[in-house]
């Protein structure tokens, strides 16, 4: 993995993260509005998808660091 391809990586994971807790936010702001379960158990599961993303961002720059002595390689 090139050191360009690991920063898309990691900056990915960021708006990822980012993205989950504005959803997060919007889904308690929602139950806390007293708002049908049905209606903010979508934005719930969708956190739980981008955790899961990221984990595959992680793993992958994990792989990447243990078979090329790190991601950072030159292209």
């Amino acid at each position: 993995m090139t050191h360009e391809q690991a920063a898309v990586l990691v900056e990915s994971a960021s708006d990822l993260l980012a993205l989950g807790n504005r959803l997060e936010i919007i889904a308690q702001a929602m139950a806390d509005a007293g708002e049908p379960q049905a209606h903010h158990q979508p934005l719930a599961d969708a956190t739980g998808q981008i955790g899961a993303a990221m984990r595959g961002i992680f793993n992958a720059l994990e792989i990447a660091h243990a078979d090329g002595g790190g991601p950072f390689r030159e292209s």
